[in-house]
């Protein structure tokens, strides 16, 4: 098993190729990563800044390096013993006209060898076999009265042009197309017209291909002679004078051009959540499986990909099945992790054939673990009196799901019921009783009520404990919905009663349904959570992150003992990660933000303050929850004191709360935005950065505070996650501040020449000196760069401990024994305990000094009778013996932080 010890993710795109790449690969090896985690590096639109919109997935992205350069980086990295783990995208592909295989279809239709390829619904009532394509501006008509769709021979084919978009025609536009002037004799083109006639005939998929092919090269023979292209000239100038002609040919296609804003109510493809320009894949087709991953699976057999990491895994109908394919294709040794969240204790799958997730269910633990539990009723009373009577989280979960499911996945939901009905689940007499709203109210009940992003079971009868959870979310309906009870009824009998009486065509059918259900309670989920709540419910947004929740606030010592012995047992190689492309804010912002929870009574008072502070300034800006929010994120994501990146922090200020607000749909929408509270949201922010006003006296030393204690809770996460059961993963940059906002914010480009050099300097001064020196500096982030380096390179030294060593919770006695966390890694006589502080900024403040100069008193850490009797910080290289415990003063005194090896 291939084990990649460490990864450094990169975020590829046309500004950070291969080349560009190859130049910070010495760098990396150095810093000690051993494995390159790279975003897709497949074909993607034009311009892609992530990859995810992939186009041809059989090809490598030409703007970011060619196969000749891969593998000359593979060879680097192999001298290195460095390896590869790649990012895959099998759920959707871009919906977009460098799509090779998409294109096929919208010229062909159901001939086409890829109609099978996409999941779409050819049968759908109210399309009848025709695509959308929901990408005008306008309804059709307008755009056709506008002029804004046009015919034209562009690439070797007669295409609609819309704005800068081409759209194959289907062949019997071509006839259209060259009769459209009767005025005009057609016999010089005749033959291309009986060419046409005759093709209109075939049936057979590979026949048609191939004719169509012959057609388009005699087409293209053709128009090489001036007659024919003077002819066909003419012909297009009479189509494109004639709205009703351009009407007609819109007619004639196996797609059907539409406004955007349809598939808010009605659509006939599953797209990625309600992302109209990602078309989803019938992955689950073994021909689709095998085309999308053939050239994967060529760069496993030529070495150079080591591992893969599976794009939202949640989207494909079966994803067991899946992933026992990937492996098989991937081989035994392969290292294959599944980007999945996780919720409400919810675990990952144990019979799933891979090394874990992509680490937000760590994200979440350590987030939970520095957030002080005692301060959720301060939290929550506060923002309560702000808002004034406000729901409990936990329905505002509900209502945002709802609001999403009924103001943009209507169409999602109208299939599902069709689906019902077509599969015949229920005996037609008995839905005939029932109204169709009564019933597709219920399936709608279904995906809100999902408790998790979705179930896996793939055969019917379910497992026992996915009926129950099954069948806990129909009680939970008929109890807040008593109305829907006989709809809901039906549907349990559907998903869970007639499958269990042995009708194998029955059990396909209703697995079918639920499966397809499943397909969508995870976008509905992260739609409705992530892009929505968590921009509204702003109580705490330490919390309203990727992988966390809202819901959440914090967690005991003993409970995140108990989590990573589970983590330990069941996925020791499983990413740690704590930010990601993905993430609502950089790992430091939380950490800031995690500090106001050791302060909650004196955060409130500050927050008071502000408003009465700002109330002038706020007439007619945000009301008091963005306001809330605003404050929450400057003391969270401004610039280290003395930081270069204060200059454009306005700018990116502004950008991140115009996409905050989009996305809480309170005030504004992407769709239709409000333009004014917009702006006079962006205003107030930038006035709070005026340096002049009596805010800006009051902010500065409360937010230097937490920038300080905020430095200790990020050391102590890069300590965590480099020690604990897991993989450490750094996302790219992230080795110095991350206090990025939102994507696009944390994907700015990365100063990697500043970050060598740093630490080519730091790699020549001694331990003693270096890290007094290192605090001093703090602001400038050398000391995190440092304290990665350190711990990748313990951690490469003994791969064995950190990997299989027992993880050992440590009991911690005396007086500030709740603000410490300790435990040890175990491999038979080699010994490792870690020890971090947590809350410190509660002791400093009692205490009125700094986290340096802390009294710990009695505070010390119990080993087991069988711990070796001395020690070594292999952070400051202090060392002493285990005899009647570790005295925590004596460990934190150059750096509150401890990393020691027993001897």
């Amino acid at each position: 098993m291939n084990n990649p010890t460490s990864t450094y993710r990169i975020q590829f795109h046309n500004e950070f190729t291969f080349s560009d790449f190859e130049r910070i690969i010495p760098y990396l090896a150095k810093l000690g990563i051993k494995t390159i985690y790279a975003s897709p590096i497949f074909e993607a639109m034009p311009g892609s800044q992530h990859g995810y919109d992939v186009v041809n997935s059989q090809r490598l992205n030409p703007e970011i390096g060619t196969e000749k350069q891969l593998r000359a980086i593979s060879q680097q990295l192999t001298e290195l013993q460095i390896s590869w783990l790649q990012d895959i995208v099998p759920n959707h592909m871009a919906y977009h006209p460098r799509n090779p295989w998409l294109m096929d279809v919208l010229e062909k239709g159901q001939l086409s060898p890829y109609a099978s390829f996409f999941d779409i619904d050819w049968n759908s009532p109210h399309h009848h076999g025709r695509l959308m394509v929901p990408f005008l501006g306008t309804p059709l008509d307008e755009a056709i009265d506008a002029g804004e769709l046009r015919v034209a021979y562009e690439s070797d084919r007669f295409v609609f042009t819309y704005q800068n978009t081409l759209y194959p025609l289907h062949l019997r536009s071509y006839a259209s197309i060259l009769q459209a002037d009767k005025r005009i004799d057609t016999s010089l083109v005749q033959p291309l017209l009986d060419q046409i006639n005759k093709l209109g005939k075939v049936t057979d998929t590979s026949d048609y291909a191939q004719d169509h092919a012959e057609f388009l090269e005699t087409l293209t023979r053709r128009m090489k002679e001036k007659p024919v292209n003077d002819y066909v000239e003419k012909e297009l100038t009479a189509v494109n004078a004639s709205p009703d002609c351009l009407r007609d040919i819109a007619d004639e296609q196996v797609y059907r051009l539409c406004q955007f804003s349809e598939t808010d109510t009605q659509i006939n493809y599953r797209r990625f959540f309600t992302v109209n320009s990602l078309i989803c894949l019938n992955i689950q087709n073994r021909d689709v499986f095998d085309a999308v991953h053939q050239l994967p699976k060529a760069l496993f057999e030529a070495g150079i990909f080591h591992g893969m990491r599976v794009d939202h895994i949640d989207g494909l109908y079966d994803p067991v099945r899946y992933l026992e394919h990937l492996r098989k294709l991937a081989g035994e040794e392969a290292y294959i992790v599944v980007e999945k969240i996780l919720q409400n204790n919810e675990e990952l799958p144990s019979d799933w054939p891979i090394q874990g997730a992509t680490g937000y269910a760590y994200l979440s633990m350590v987030n939970n673990l520095f957030t002080r539990t005692k301060s959720q009723q301060v939290f929550t009373q506060f923002y309560r009196e702000l808002l004034g009577e406000k729901q409990a989280v936990h329905q505002e979960l509900q209502d945002k799901k709802a609001y999403i499911l009924h103001q943009h996945m209507r169409g999602e939901l109208d299939n599902l019921y069709h689906l019902f009905l077509e599969l015949r689940l229920i005996d037609k007499n008995r839905l005939d009783k029932l109204s169709r709203g009564l019933l597709k109210s219920s399936i709608g009940e279904f995906l809100i009520q999902c408790p998790v992003y979705r179930f896996y079971g793939n055969q019917m009868p379910l497992g026992q404990s996915e009926s129950e959870a099954v069948n806990a979310i129909f009680d939970r309906i008929r109890a807040q919905k008593p109305n829907l009870t006989p709809a809901v009824d039906l549907l349990a009998e559907a998903i869970l009663t007639k499958p269990q009486e042995g009708n194998d065509d029955y059990q396909e059918r209703a697995l079918r349904f639920y499966q397809r259900c499943m397909q969508f309670t995870g976008p509905l989920t992260a739609k409705g959570v992530e892009d929505t709540l968590m921009y509204t419910y702003n109580r705490f947004i330490g919390h309203d992150e990727v992988g966390d929740s809202p819901e959440y606030f914090g967690m005991t010592t003993d409970e995140f003992h108990q989590k990573m012995l589970d983590r330990q047992a069941n996925w020791p190689l499983a990413l740690n990660a704590t930010s990601t492309h993905d993430t609502k804010r950089g790992e430091d912002v939380r950490s800031r933000l995690n500090v106001l929870t050791d302060l909650a009574d004196e955060w409130i008072e500050e927050v008071r303050a502000w408003q009465q502070l700002n109330r002038s300034a706020n007439e007619n800006g945000p009301d008091s929850n963005d306001e809330y929010f605003i404050y929450q994120t400057l003391v969270g994501a401004y610039p280290m004191p003395g930081s270069e990146e204060e200059a454009d922090f306005p700018d990116r200020l502004d950008e991140y709360l115009l996409k905050a607000l989009r996305e809480a749909k309170r005030f504004s929408t992407h769709d239709a935005p409000n333009e004014a509270y917009e702006e006079a949201t962006m205003a107030f922010a930038r006035t709070l950065l005026d340096k002049r006003r009596s805010f800006w006296h009051r902010f500065e030393p409360f937010f230097r505070r937490i920038a300080d204690l905020g430095i200790i809770n990020s050391l102590a996460q890069v300590v965590l996650k480099c020690s604990c059961p897991g993989l450490p993963d750094v996302y790219q940059g992230s080795e110095l501040w991350n206090l990025s906002l939102v994507d696009p914010d944390n994907r700015r480009p990365v100063d990697f020449e500043q970050r060598q050099r740093w630490l080519d300097e730091l790699m020549g001064e001694s331990t003693p000196d270096l890290v007094a020196k290192l605090w001093q500096h703090r602001y400038d982030g050398r000391i995190k760069l440092w304290l990665i380096h350190t711990l990748l390179t313990e951690r490469n030294q003994q791969m064995g401990l950190f990997t299989s060593g027992q993880y050992v919770p440590l009991e911690v006695e005396g007086a500030f024994k709740q603000h410490v966390l300790a435990f040890a890694r175990q491999l038979e006589q080699l010994w490792y305990v870690v020890v971090v502080p947590l809350g410190p900024a509660q002791l400093c403040r009692d205490q009125q000094t700094d986290v340096l100069t802390l009294n710990w008193e009695d505070t010390r850490i119990i080993l087991p009778g069988d711990a070796p009797g001395s020690w070594e910080n292999r952070l400051d290289k202090a060392s002493g013996t285990t005899k009647n415990g570790l005295k925590v003063g004596e460990l934190f005194r150059s750096l509150p932080l401890a990393v020691l090896k027993l001897e």
